[in-house]
């Protein structure tokens, strides 16, 4: 062949190519190009991706199209773009792939393009085929959803149509056995979650319910998906278990205490056995109906749909340090077994203490009396810190403490201090109440001492003079006017 020659041929076959690759024009659309003719009313259609696009079909059969096994094929082109589209023909609410038209007659089907959310901007041909006839349709998406998370929606209900609270629903992505999320249902039964665009299995359960599986829950992106409406069905045995605070906070020597309520959500009365597990090392727990209770219980008795209300009594060893201790409580029924994960934290408690050699001491008017005090940290949680000194004395008198401050005291350190005062010299002689006051960060601590103020030894004397005279004088009054 010559190079003459090949120019037409190449030519030729690119033309042949293009006609099975290019979207024909429009005035081609609907001509039928055998026995069966294809048209439609709205050829084109605008959608947001992940929308579907719904053309109705109308196939005439004008020759003998059904004449051979009475079927004619349905089936559709995709392209560049729209590979991964889901396309099917649709009578009502039955998928389709053949029909049935007798000669001269005509039929309308339904074909439905559902697009995917990511598709781009843009506009895209699809060709669909009735038998040997044929037609171009066209979907233009106006708007594109890539990257956005789609919305997945879901209903849960009991089989009497209650709606179900507090139902877990774990999403998984195809076959994969770890959950790639897990959502619970609100107080009207539903979930509202956002997804990435993928096709998911959904496992639902709910404590007293038999779990149900949801497969090919496809999520686009951009798009609210509603995945219907999920019935559970009750068990025979079940329980519901709920934990006030699985974290109660106790200072040393006092026992953590866990307020817990046990419902019978199976259809038959059930015992369960109350047993814990994995505690600390020289701890106790015991089950109770009543936190003042000092006996404990290892079972007790729920009828179907009742509750009950146990407190659950941890006892640590003495001398149990600082610190967070876990461990779980473990409620078994007649079908299956119940773990609250709980922690009790033993806290460290801050107290000082104030403290002398005596608590009575004696004093001369106008004189100071000095005496010690010691300030103590008997506490475990930590430093005192901050610590002044506060004296209170009866009104005239003066009172010093020094050191003034102390900047800090670990736990178990202490401090002496000296205490001054002076009463005044006029004061009458009593027994007086001076109060002294430590003060820091974390609290105070007082203490009373008792101040005896004697008189002074000069008016002792001065008195004992007085009465002297005063005798000297009578008897010398008697003497003169008895001689009389």
């Amino acid at each position: 062949m010559t190079a003459g020659t090949r120019a037409p041929a190449l030519l030729l076959a690119l033309l042949m190519l293009a006609a099975t690759v290019l979207p024909l024009p429009v005035a081609a659309e609907g001509v039928a190009s055998g026995t069966v003719s294809v048209t439609c009313d709205f050829p084109g259609q605008v959608v947001e991706a992940g929308e579907t696009a719904t053309f109705s079909l109308t196939a005439a059969n004008n020759g003998n199209a059904a004449a051979e096994g009475g079927q004619i094929k349905l089936w559709t082109e995709k392209f560049v773009g729209s590979r991964n589209w889901e396309m099917r023909f649709i009578d009502g609410k039955t998928e389709v792939n053949r029909v049935s038209i007798p000669e001269g007659g005509s039929k309308t089907v339904t074909l439905e393009v559902e697009t995917a959310a990511d598709t781009p901007v843009g506009d895209y041909p699809v060709k669909v085929h009735v038998g040997d006839g044929s037609i171009w349709l066209y979907v233009s998406i106006s708007k594109t959803h890539t990257g956005e998370l789609g919305t997945l929606n879901l209903l849960v209900t009991d089989k009497d149509g209650e709606k179900v609270k507090g139902a877990t629903i774990e999403v998984f992505r195809g076959n994969e056995h770890e959950a790639f999320d897990r959502v619970m249902t609100t107080a009207d039964g539903r979930i509202s979650t956002g997804l990435p665009q993928d096709v998911y299995r959904l496992v639902i359960t709910k404590p007293g319910f038999l779990s149900v599986e949801k497969k090919d829950v496809k999520v686009k992106c951009g798009i609210t998906v509603d995945a219907g409406t999920v019935m559970l069905d009750k068990s025979s045995y079940a329980a519901e278990v709920t934990v006030k605070s699985s974290l109660i906070t106790t200072p040393a020597g006092k026992n953590p205490t866990f307020e817990m309520k046990l419902r019978n959500v199976g259809k038959a009365d059930d015992t369960y056995r109350l047993t814990t597990d994995g505690l600390p090392e020289g701890w106790y727990a015991r089950y109770k109906e009543n936190a003042a209770d000092t006996s404990d219980i290892s079972e007790i008795l729920v009828p179907a749909g009742e509750d009950k209300t146990l407190f659950l009594e941890a006892i640590p060893p003495y001398g149990t340090k600082v610190g967070d201790y876990s461990f779980n409580a473990v409620i078994e029924s007649s079908s299956d077994v119940y773990t609250e994960d709980l922690t009790a934290k033993i806290s460290g408690s801050y107290e000082m203490r104030l403290s002398a050699d005596r608590y009575r001491y004696e004093a001369n008017m106008g004189e100071t009396l000095e005496f010690d005090a010691l300030v103590r940290n008997i506490g475990n949680a930590g430093a005192l810190t901050g610590i002044h000194f506060e004296v209170s004395a009866p009104q005239g008198w003066k009172a010093t403490v020094t050191p003034s401050n102390v900047t800090s005291l670990q736990p178990g350190e202490s401090k002496k201090v000296n205490v001054k005062v002076v009463p005044p010299p006029n004061i009458v002689a009593s027994e007086y109440k001076v109060t002294l006051k430590a003060v820091s960060e974390q609290g105070e601590q007082s203490d009373d001492f008792r101040i005896v103020v004697k008189e002074q030894s000069f008016a002792a004397i001065l008195g004992l003079l007085m009465l002297a005279g005063i005798a000297g004088g009578v008897w010398y009054y008697f003497r003169k006017y008895q001689r009389r």
